[in-house]
């Protein structure tokens, strides 16, 4: 059916469907506010685009090919309110006061995308379905990587299309999936899809990129990502910025025209030419000259494909110069003769006749005084008035000029230079039928005159006489600088011929009292010519296209048409930047017309006549200075050297003589250690009155606590799972059993100083490496608290942010001054073990010295204080009138080393061996063992002094030393806690805290060398306990006193001599079997196993005080080796057949010391065995458990398995189900989430149970979001889903339905946070729950 298209309706549709989109975005519609904007996006938004910019760019097309293109066109420019700025003349007037100056640029270049829009898009002209949807789906993973959820919701809606019917085809075939990657920060990204690299070189379409974007920045991305594309190929060189790659427009269908048939019209030629003009001037952005480059090779393409100008065309003549014609401003339909493209391209526009202005009425300036015109703007107004003057080559040959009355010429010689603001009006001559006489017309002159007005002279008139063509008139053209374009700066060069002073004289005014000249500047004359009312162009097409390529190349006669004529155009090659595509143009006239080609040879020798010979000339001034500066440089370097030669030989010689002043004042100055401050910069040492802190995070921990017996627990999600998660089988569980057995059968003073606490409650200290004067963070922590903050901040609780590093911390590690002191306290070296173990108990019988009052004590104390703060003691650990005593204290303090000692092997992975999998990323870098176990010292020595404890008695019984206190030596030890029975980690970290800070590395050694003995026989006492009577004796091996113990046997026959008739051990009736089976490797390798946590720790200790490498373990199997050796436990060398956890014990050289001191550790345990056996058989199996490492609880695959279990289950407190039903994934407890109806002591359930489970540490999963909740002390944040779906994407809120997975990697970082205390360093929206939640 032939469609009928008027005039009317073709104007209507353009604009109203398409103006009106393009003035919205440009910000014409200001009245309308952000209401139209928004209708704007919704005209092109995905869900819409079908039913209406799809449906009106249609019609326009219709259109388009239906009425004339020229006035299409002119319909066009008129709406898009650029007919104006297609006007030559520097100087006009807005003819259209709808726009203002600023919107000129932005309305040009929606009117250059409107028309490439129209000529491309081919949505509704016979494009097939898989097609368009692939153009789609090109064109949204062009802006941005999409996750597959959003692909299918932002694919464009099409009725009777079902789009996923060909979606994932489409998908595999135009974009790759990118998994997610997590970052140590906490950063999560879920899958996305990333266009292919053959989408960027083939498929992606900047045009409809434009047309679906919704904002402009959609755009701008993915040139971005385009740019990007290219320099990773090496397409693109450097510091070169492409320009979009515009595609070639499929065929349309065979109902339809071709939209581009419209860019043959000879008003699209003249519109190009005009842009071309300007953008050689410099007034135009290079998105419209890719954009008109663009429209004219599809020009030329339609026109050759249509009109059968291919190669034939060559053959056809040169067209016949244009004749002589009057080329009007503005009228861009008459500026070609024809619509043929090749002739228009070469066709030159010499001159362009300005369009006259209307008829300027008088201006009548009447005022009261003179003085009053004087204070306006009018005066600068006036004086920037010109005065231009019709060329008289193109004025009619027939009229007169209005006979002026005289006038004094005193304006004149008053303002010399100045001329005056003229307006005269032509007057036709009337002619009679018979032709004898002419007679004047009458005078037409200008309403209400007022007397001010300026004409010609009559004498003057009348001197010119028949020779000036009896045409001459003066155009007053008024420049308002506030309604000019800024792309109308450096305007085309125009003819200006104004009148000469002596010719123009003021008409006599009727009221010269009241009444002003206002004269106006001569503007200087442009380009030296007589015409004043016309531009001088003298350009064509395609002289402006060669002059725009040699600008934006940077040099002259920069297209060389014969080298690109020897390659063919590579339809596929559209990386490229102005130059590229301009070239590309410019061959393409050349392989399409032989007149164009003609033309552009004829242009290149006339705008660079002796370009190559000027190039020849810098060639070789070029290489002859560059050869200069080569031999300035060469001589330069030879002075260079001789100097650094000389200079060197006195720097040696003034060395070797101060070679020996310097090593003596080497060795007598002891190097103290610098720190930077983060805040003032400084670098300074460490002192008593200016010390300087490490910036630390000081929070409570219970991850030791949960460690588990058996593997790791999974979150149960049916009722027969629910019975076997024991909450009973933490380490945090069987360390409150113990302390409650501790605490019934001895006296607090001793069973403090046997253990240690933290397991549940602990408190952890992290850092981030870098330090502060405790002056400069003072003054920080004032300028936080006044000033306006981070709402998840605490300033008040002495939270900051590093200045550096921007992490969190909320105290300061004072460093001490003996950090940086290279020396050791050495009292004397020592001869033997026994002289290192006097003076070990020597040092711990010295008495504390008071501390002396400083800044450093304060700073100490302060440390100590926001430790204490952050955590809470249990109730058995303080008196009745709930406070600490000095015991439990002391317990605390030594607690708080152990705490962080465990964490970081925790982090480790549990053991020092080298693990196979990459280290964790989230392990700190930096540790602060070293400055914390001074701070513990200081007040390790305090309470010691407090609890009044003779800890050098302990260390005696430990090493089998004589007691030389008898007052401590009488005290009964029915209420003490036998050696046997108490921690051996504990026993080594009071000893290493309440000795000096900087010992010999020798002390240390021995020091673990008497606690590895007392470890050994716990371990031998614990695995007899497993032995039956037959396997016992079948095993043991009885020693002589002098003989010692070097092997299992041994060590078993000795505890079997001790205990073995104590009633620890219950033996059933095995005298059935005869011959018992005894696996003597596998008993070895348990005592290995049971003694490696012990090494562990020691290790780690000697690794931070004195900065030894870690030893390299490769297998588990040689850890118990390479640690042993580490701690100097074994020094000489051995067979692996003779090695043994036995070899590793040390004894002073004092005879029958190693069975002595056994023997007193087990009559010990013998008293109180003989009071409460089945308490002391029980203590002594489970002194030593292999521990699990910790582990949040293992999560099922699926997440339906959860919903289905968990979303209407009750809670354990109210007994309803929860709104938000929440699962702690480090006991499984449900919680109700942000409900008031299990509130204890006004905190919301959550955040209570964090507080008992976690020390204020709480990872919640709502059943009903798949989010993880994570609460941290007193803020809390969304730390995202676990699930994923099967293209890795979140499912929120269950709004998708979709099938989800748990994703792996996902659970391992939240679990790696969690054991790394990490949480508060990783980048999420953390807010204040105020115990809401």
């Amino acid at each position: 059916m032939k469609i009928e298209v008027n005039f009317k309706c073709s104007k209507c549709c353009t604009k109203y469907l398409s103006v009106a989109f393009y003035e919205i975005l440009n910000g014409l519609w200001v009245r309308n506010g952000l209401q139209i904007k928004g209708q704007a996006m919704t005209y092109i938004q995905c869900n819409f685009c079908n039913a209406m910019v799809d449906a009106d760019l249609y019609l326009l097309q219709i259109c388009s090919t239906r009425i004339p293109s020229a006035d299409f066109l002119n319909i066009a420019i008129e709406n898009f309110h650029i007919k104006e700025w297609m006007s030559m003349s520097p100087y006009q007037t807005p003819q259209n006061s709808y726009l203002e100056g600023e919107h000129d640029a932005p309305m040009l270049e929606s009117f250059l995308t409107c028309l490439a829009t129209l000529v491309s898009v081919r949505t509704n002209l016979g494009l097939s379905e898989t097609a368009l949807n692939r153009l789609e789906m090109v064109t949204l993973l062009c802006t941005g990587d999409k996750t597959h959820s959003q692909l299918l919701e932002q694919m464009p809606e099409r009725y009777g299309t079902s789009q996923s019917r060909d979606f994932e085809a489409l998908l595999a075939e135009v974009a790759d999936y990118r998994a997610p990657a997590l970052e140590a920060s906490g950063n999560m990204q879920q899958g996305m899809y990333v266009p292919k690299a053959q989408v960027w070189k083939e498929q992606y379409d900047p045009i409809h990129v434009l047309l679906r974007a919704v904002h402009r920045r959609d755009f701008q991305t993915s040139m971005d990502r385009y740019t990007e594309y290219a320099k990773h190929t090496n397409q693109l060189k450097p510091g070169m910025s492409p320009w979009p790659p515009f595609r070639t427009p499929t065929e349309c269908g065979g109902a339809y025209e071709d939209p581009r048939s419209i860019l043959k019209s000879r008003v699209f030629h003249a519109a190009a030419l005009v842009i071309l003009y300007k953008a050689v001037k410099g007034h135009v952005s290079e998105q419209v000259m890719a954009l008109v480059v663009f429209l004219l090779e599809q020009a030329i393409i339609i026109s050759r494909q249509t009109d059968g100008m291919a190669m034939d065309t060559k053959v056809c003549p040169s067209p016949s110069p244009m004749p002589s014609r009057q080329l009007r401003d503005m009228e861009l339909t008459d500026w070609f003769k024809s619509d043929n493209i090749f002739e228009n391209l070469a066709a030159t526009i010499h001159k362009v006749v300005l369009t006259p202005e209307p008829e300027v009425s008088p201006m009548n300036y009447s005022s009261d005084s003179e003085s009053e015109w004087g204070e306006t703007d009018m005066d600068s107004e006036m004086l920037d008035m010109n005065m231009l003057i019709f060329d008289p080559e193109w004025a009619p040959q027939s009229g007169s000029v209005v006979p002026w009355s005289d006038a004094s010429s005193s304006s004149v010689s008053q303002n010399e230079g100045l001329l005056d603001l003229t307006v005269a009006t032509p007057v036709p001559t009337i002619t009679t039928p018979e032709g004898s006489h002419e007679l004047p017309a009458p005078t037409v002159l200008p309403a209400l005159m007022a007397g001010n007005e300026v004409g010609r002279n009559p004498s003057a008139q009348s001197s010119s006489g028949s020779g000036s063509r009896g045409y001459s008139t003066a155009l007053v053209r008024k420049r308002l600088s506030s309604r000019n374009n800024p792309a109308s700066h450096n305007p085309p060069p125009i003819d200006a011929t104004p009148l000469s002073a002596s010719s123009t004289d003021l008409v006599p005014s009727t009221s010269k009292s009241h009444r002003k000249n206002y004269p106006c500047r001569r503007r200087p004359t442009i380009e030296g010519t007589s015409s004043a009312s016309t531009v001088k162009l003298n350009e064509s097409i395609i002289s402006l296209l060669l002059k725009l390529h040699s600008n934006l190349s940077g040099t002259p006669d920069s297209f060389v048409l014969e080298e690109e004529l020897s390659q063919d155009i590579n339809e596929e090659a559209m990386i490229g930047d102005g130059p590229f595509f301009i070239g590309k143009l410019l061959k393409r006239m050349a392989l399409a017309d032989d007149n164009c080609k003609r033309c552009i040879a004829e242009v290149r020798s006339r705008l660079w006549p002796t370009q190559e010979k000027q190039e020849q000339e810098k060639k070789v001034r070029e290489t002859k200075e560059r050869e200069e500066r080569r031999k300035r440089a060469k001589e330069r370097q030879q002075k260079l050297m001789a100097e650094f030669a000389s200079k060197q030989k006195q720097f040696m010689e003034k060395m070797e003589s101060n070679e020996g002043a310097d090593e003596m004042e080497e060795d007598a100055r002891l190097s103290k250690q610098e720190y930077d401050c983060a805040i003032c910069g400084q670098s300074t040492p460490s002192t008593e009155e200016k010390p300087m802190g490490l910036v630390v995070l000081v929070q409570a921990t219970s991850v030791i606590g949960h460690r588990r017996r058996h593997d790791p627990a999974s979150l149960p999600v049916s009722d027969e799972e629910k019975l076997l998660l024991r909450r009973d089988d933490t380490l945090a569980s069987e360390f409150d059993r113990r302390i409650e057995e501790l605490d019934r059968h001895f006296d607090p003073q001793s069973w403090f100083l046997s253990v240690n606490s933290g397991w549940d409650g602990g408190v952890h200290v992290q850092t981030c490496g870098h330090h502060l004067h405790l002056d400069c963070l003072n003054a920080y922590l004032r300028s936080l608290r006044s000033q306006q903050r981070q709402p998840s901040l605490s300033p008040e609780k002495g939270e900051y942010l590093c200045p550096l590093c921007r992490q969190l911390a909320n105290s300061v590690l004072p460093l001490s001054p003996q950090l940086g002191e290279c020396s050791q306290i050495v009292r004397s070296r020592p001869t033997c073990m026994a002289q290192v173990l006097d003076e070990l108990s020597d040092f711990l019988r010295e008495s504390d010295p008071k501390p002396n009052v400083s800044t450093m004590s304060e700073a100490i104390g302060k440390a100590m204080e926001d430790m204490s703060s952050c955590t809470q003691l249990k109730p058995i650990f303080k008196l009745q009138n709930d406070k600490p005593t000095p015991h439990s204290l002391f317990l605390f303090i030594t607690s708080i080393a152990r705490t962080n000692l465990e964490v970081e092997l925790i982090q480790r992975g549990g053991s020092l061996v080298v693990q196979d999998e990459p280290p964790n990323p989230l392990l700190p870098k930096r540790d602060c063992i070293v400055p914390l176990l001074h701070v513990l010292s200081v007040h390790a020595r305090v309470a010691r002094g407090l609890a009044k404890w003779a800890a050098w008695t302990t260390f005696e019984q430990l090493c089998g030393l004589p007691t030389q206190d008898m007052a401590a030596a009488i005290v009964p030890i029915e209420r003490e806690v036998p050696l046997l029975l108490r921690d051996p980690v504990a026993l080594l970290l009071q000893f290493v805290l309440l000795l000096p800070l900087h010992l010999d590395q020798i002390y240390l050694t021995t020091t673990v060398q008497m606690v590895y003995n007392l470890l050994y026989y716990q371990v031998i006492a614990q695995v007899s306990l497993g032995l039956s009577f037959s396997e016992m004796h079948r095993v043991s091996r009885k020693t002589g006193d002098d003989e010692p113990i070097v092997d299992l046997a041994g060590a078993l026959g000795l505890i079997d001599q001790f205990l073995g008739h104590t009633n620890l051990y219950i033996y059933e009736d095995d005298l059935m079997e005869s011959k018992p089976q005894v696996n003597i490797v596998a008993l070895e390798q348990q005592v290995q196993r049971l003694c490696l946590p012990f090494l562990r720790i020691a290790t780690l200790l000697k690794y931070h005080l004195y900065r030894q490498p870690l030893p390299v373990i490769q297998n588990a199997q040689s850890e118990f080796v390479r640690l042993v050796y580490y701690l100097e436990l074994v020094t000489e060398p051995m067979d692996w057949d003779r090695f043994n956890a036995a070899v590793a014990l040390n004894w002073p050289a004092v005879p029958k010391l190693h069975r002595a001191s056994p023997e007193s550790w087990c009559r010990q345990l013998e008293a109180f065995s003989s009071k409460s056996q089945i308490v002391a058989r029980s203590m002594l199996a489970d002194q030593h458990v292999r521990w699990q490492p910790p582990r949040l609880l293992q999560l099922p695959r699926e997440y339906e398995k959860i919903f289905t279990y968990y979303h209407e289950r009750t809670c354990s407190q109210c007994h309803s189900v929860p709104q938000e039903t929440s699962i702690c994934l480090l006991c499984g407890t449900i919680v109700c989430l942000k409900q008031s109806c299990c509130k204890q002591q006004n905190v919301c359930e959550a955040v209570f149970h964090a507080l008992e489970c976690g020390a204020g540490t709480g990872v919640f999963l709502v059943v009903t979001s798949t989010y993880i909740i994570v609460i941290r002390g007193h803020r809390a944040c969304l730390w995202g889903s676990l699930y994923l779906d099967e293209y890795e994407e979140e499912d929120r809120d269950l709004k998708r339905g979709k099938p989800l997975y748990l994703s792996q990697d996902r659970y391992k970082l939240l679990e790696q946070q969690w054991l790394a205390h990490r949480f508060d360093h990783t980048k999420k929206n953390w807010v204040q729950h105020r115990n809401a939640l």
